[in-house]
């Protein structure tokens, strides 16, 4: 069955969007707002929300999408797990002093995962943690961790980056799902989850509804139970040894801070996911929602676009992903950045590029302030 792209408007009070995510559709996501949602679906999927009163605008067959955007020319300029590995490889290399590149954990399909170490000193009491591509076709979001690590080592010289790898460490995960990764680049492009093989004989959980706070908690469209879906939560908090990877990771390093690129929406995120609820403690509820302002300003001064800062549950409500697990957990700021672009229409998952250059210039500024304020907050030696 043939899957379509399509831009999904309430007709009215009988369909509202928000039941697009809180109902057991199993439905691909791409964007939600206060307008329309747009999404991936098969043709019996879109003929249902016909029936349940929406209002389905196909925008391309997802087959003629991929012909339009994931052409070999907009492959050039991503790194695949090994050429990934062979640059981090050379960066540790290159600046012994100050990096190691630290295999984490592996993953389903036994690809080692990544984790560059940056810092003169070992057992820093401020350390932060930069994640990439939890999600297999989010391609930009392995590239911009990346660059901003070899754009640290680059500035290791000067301050303020002497003094954060003199003072305390950087650790930067570009790639937490090389199976998905690799897939994407092999065989479906679209393709979000991991490589596990379900009981039902489906493939994949999702790693970032795969983390233990609040685990489970929601049965919907964006935290499914149903391992065929997209955003299937897996059998067990931490059952796939990508999400145990940072988890281990995380309890050994005891980050102060931590920030997940993802794409796309140009979004910075912050808790909670799992409830509309804000966070209960006012101190952080400011800190975080005015560190995102901060950030989102930042982003826009360098190249002009708009990265809007919310509480993650105003996109779509989400349990256990990533960054309500560190701030529940360990009571540290953490955000999820969903880099460029803005629409599906202008390449969604499939950036071009010709773009990771100018989105890893935007997030620059912001990545550094996020890495200031940790510093700041936290005791120094």
């Amino acid at each position: 069955m043939a899957n379509l792209i399509a831009r999904v408007t309430s007709t009215g009070p009988r369909a509202p969007l928000s039941r697009l995510v809180t109902s057991s559709l199993g439905l691909d996501v791409w964007e939600l707002d206060a307008e329309y949602a747009v999404l991936q679906a098969d043709e019996a999927q879109a003929a249902r929300l016909e029936a349940m009163g929406y209002s389905v605008e196909q925008l391309q067959m997802t087959e003629a999408y991929l012909s339009r955007f994931a052409t070999e020319a907009a492959a050039t300029g991503y790194h695949s797990a090994a050429g990934l590995e062979d640059d981090l490889r050379q960066l540790a290399e290159a600046n012994p002093e100050i990096a190691e590149l630290h295999r984490i954990g592996s993953s389903v399909e036994d690809r080692p995962i990544w984790a560059l170490r940056l810092g003169e000193r070992r057992g820093s009491t401020t350390k932060i943690a930069l994640l990439g591509c939890h999600h297999a076709r989010e391609w930009v979001s392995v590239e911009v961790p990346y660059l901003l690590a070899a754009d640290l080592l680059a500035n290791s010289t000067t301050d303020p980056v002497q003094r954060w790898l003199q003072t305390g460490e950087i650790w930067v995960a570009p790639m937490v799902n090389p199976d998905g990764h690799e897939f994407t680049r092999t065989n479906a492009r679209l393709w979000r989850k991991n490589r596990r093989r379900n009981a039902n004989g489906s493939v994949g959980v999702d790693p970032n509804r795969n983390y233990g706070y609040m685990w489970g908690t929601l049965d919907i469209s964006t935290s499914s139970h149903v391992p065929s879906d997209e955003t299937y939560v897996g059998p067990r908090a931490f059952s796939e040894p990508e999400t145990r990877a940072v988890r281990d990771l995380v309890a050994r390093e005891l980050f102060s801070g931590l920030i997940t690129y993802h794409s796309y929406s140009q979004l910075i995120l912050y808790p909670w996911g799992y409830t509309a609820d804000p966070i209960a403690d006012p101190a952080d509820r400011s800190e975080l929602s005015q560190l995102g302002a901060e950030l989102q300003q930042l982003i826009k001064g360098v190249h002009g676009r708009t990265y809007t800062a919310q509480k993650a549950s105003e996109l779509y409500p989400t349990a256990g992903d990533t960054v309500d697990w560190v701030y529940g957990e360990y009571d540290i700021p953490s955000f999820t950045i969903e880099l460029r672009p803005a629409t599906a229409m202008d390449g969604g998952f499939i950036l071009p590029a010709n773009q990771i250059q100018p989105t890893f210039e935007e997030n620059r500024p912001a990545a550094h302030a996020f890495i200031e304020h940790i510093f700041q907050r936290s005791p120094q030696p």
